[in-house]
C-alpha cells in the first residue's frame, strides 16, 4: 500500500511539472521562426520623416530634404522577402496590423488620389490582401464602392481558426466568400455580368483545388521615393 501510494505521488508530481511547462511552449524551431519575421517586419519601420502628400485636383508628394532613399530601399528589399515567404510570414504580418509606425509612402496609379504614406501595419496589411485577394481580377468593377465591397477581413481570430491550412487552402475558401457575395448581387439588374464574373471565379478556383498549388499573388501598392538629382 505504501509502495503504491509513493508511485501515485511520484506520477502526481511528474504530470505537475509537466503542466509547469506547458505543452503549448514553442520550441526551438518555432522561437527561431518567430524571431526572423518579427524581426524583418521591425525592419519595414523607416527612421526617415513621413513626407507631405497632398490629394486633391491632383496628387503631389514632398519629400523632407533629408529623406533617405536608400533606407527606403532597403525596407523594399525587407517587403520583398516578407513577401516571398508569405505563408511563414502570415501568422507575424496579421500580428502587426495595427502597428503604427511609418513605413513608405506609395503611389497608387495616377490622379487627384495618387500618394498615400503607409504605416508598417498598412504594407502588412496590404501583404496579406495581395495574396488573398486574388479573386479582383475576376470581378468587373461598377466603381470604388463596388471594389470596396470586396476587401477580405482578417484577423488574430480569423488565424487561430486556420492555422495549418495552405495558401492555397486559404485561397480557396477566399475565392468562395467572393462567389458567395457575387451571388447574392447577381439577384439584381447586373445578372448576366455577374453570372460571367461567377463563372470566371469557380474556374479560378477549381484550378487551385486541382493542381493545390496557391496562385501568384497581385501586385503590392508602389512605393514612391524622391526623384534622382
Amino acid at each position: 500500500m505504501l509502495r503504491l501510494l509513493r508511485l501515485s505521488l511520484c506520477v502526481g508530481i511528474g504530470l505537475l511539472s509537466l503542466s509547469h511547462q506547458g505543452f503549448g511552449d514553442e520550441s526551438p524551431s518555432e522561437k527561431k521562426l518567430a524571431e526572423k519575421y518579427k524581426g524583418l517586419i521591425d525592419q519595414l519601420a523607416s527612421p526617415n520623416k513621413v513626407p507631405t502628400v497632398v490629394n486633391r485636383e491632383s496628387g503631389s508628394v514632398t519629400f523632407p530634404a533629408d529623406y533617405d532613399a536608400k533606407t527606403q530601399l532597403r525596407i523594399e528589399t525587407v517587403r520583398q522577402e516578407l513577401c516571398d515567404h508569405f505563408q511563414k510570414a502570415l501568422p507575424f504580418l496579421i500580428e502587426a496590423v495595427d502597428d503604427k509606425r511609418y513605413c513608405m509612402t506609395i503611389r497608387w496609379g495616377e490622379g487627384p488620389q495618387a500618394y498615400h504614406n503607409r504605416s508598417v501595419g498598412e504594407i502588412c496589411d496590404d501583404l496579406i490582401r495581395s495574396h488573398l485577394e486574388i479573386y479582383r481580377d475576376s470581378i468587373r468593377f461598377a466603381g470604388p464602392d463596388h471594389w470596396y465591397r470586396y476587401s477580405y477581413d482578417v484577423s488574430n481570430e480569423w488565424w487561430q481558426m486556420r492555422k495549418g491550412k495552405s495558401l492555397a487552402e486559404l485561397q480557396i475558401e477566399s475565392i468562395n466568400w467572393a462567389i458567395e457575395l457575387r451571388q447574392a448581387e447577381g439577384e439584381g439588374r447586373d445578372g448576366k455580368r455577374a453570372a460571367a464574373d461567377i463563372a470566371a471565379l469557380k474556374k479560378l478556383r477549381d484550378g487551385i483545388a486541382s493542381t493545390r498549388k496557391p496562385v501568384k499573388g497581385d501586385g503590392m501598392e508602389r512605393m514612391a521615393t524622391p526623384n534622382k538629382k
